[in-house]
């Protein structure tokens, strides 16, 4: 029995899912736990139950903790790809991000059809989709600020990306595409429209359904992810076969790391 905690914010949860769905579709007896989530209120809370996962929650186990405390604990140690997490040992309860597309890369088909939201979208969600999806050449555009300024902790291990990141990726996606449309997200987005002033671009000012967000960021043609977990899966479930995505080449102050996927672009 494998059983993988869940913790963190939507993007986090989607990585470690998808590191359990990978475990499971080799053989292994996998569970999710997501007890963590008991106390934890950051981030909106659990949301993988907002898309069409399959893999059971543990969480109904009512001797739960002893069977933990009975099966081997192993920790991810770095956030570079181990490929001893791939194999692990048959009974285990694992902890980790699992932030590299190298753990779950192989069932991308699976994922895809799962990563799928169960509910119908809210009136302004579909009125941005039909937008986007009338552009020859759409870009979302993600800016990741929330904790990222307002924890210390976060700030120190994450940093955020600067505006001239953002000026230097739009000039680039500009470059490649003359009929380019922009769609910027973020948790800030007030901040956003009087620091970074971009032509021909739709600010998408959602609150409260960051989910419906991810969706909308996959459905764009092209992507310029933040340092962030979350437009990182929104760039990752775009299926537009001819993309362009690019990302920060510093995703964390002063980790190595192996986010980014290899054909996209970093800066």
């Amino acid at each position: 029995m494998i059983i993988v905690r869940i913790i963190g914010g939507l993007g986090n949860q989607m990585f470690q899912y998808a590191y359990a769905k990978s475990l499971q579709t080799k053989g292994y007896k996998t569970f999710i736990d997501t007890t963590g989530f008991r106390n934890y209120k950051l981030h909106g809370g659990y949301g993988l139950d907002l898309f069409k996962i399959d893999i059971e929650n543990s969480l109904p186990f009512t001797n739960f903790l002893s069977k933990i405390r009975l099966i081997k604990s192993l920790k991810e140690k770095s956030l570079l790809f181990n490929e001893r997490l791939t194999k692990p040992s048959e009974d285990a309860y694992i902890k980790g991000y699992f932030q590299t597309e190298d753990y779950f890369k192989e069932i991308r088909a699976v994922l895809l059809k799962q990563f799928v939201l169960k509910k119908e979208l809210s009136n302004s969600t579909i009125s941005y989709l039909r937008d986007i999806t009338i552009q020859k050449n759409s870009c979302s555009l993600h800016i990741r600020r929330g904790d990222y300024i307002s924890n210390k902790k976060a700030n120190e291990v994450h940093g955020t990306c600067d505006l001239e990141y953002y000026k230097r990726a739009v000039k680039l996606m500009r470059s490649k595409f003359k009929d380019v449309r922009f769609f910027i997200f973020s948790d800030d987005i007030d901040w956003v429209k009087k620091n970074l002033k971009v032509q021909h671009a739709t600010y998408i000012n959602h609150k409260v359904i960051p989910h419906e967000d991810m969706h909308l960021m996959s459905l764009c043609k092209h992507n310029i992810t933040a340092n962030s977990s979350f437009s990182w899966w929104g760039a990752w479930l775009n299926q537009y076969e001819n993309k362009v995505v690019i990302a920060p080449e510093k995703w964390f102050v002063s980790k190595e790391n192996e986010v980014a996927c290899n054909n996209w672009i970093q800066l």
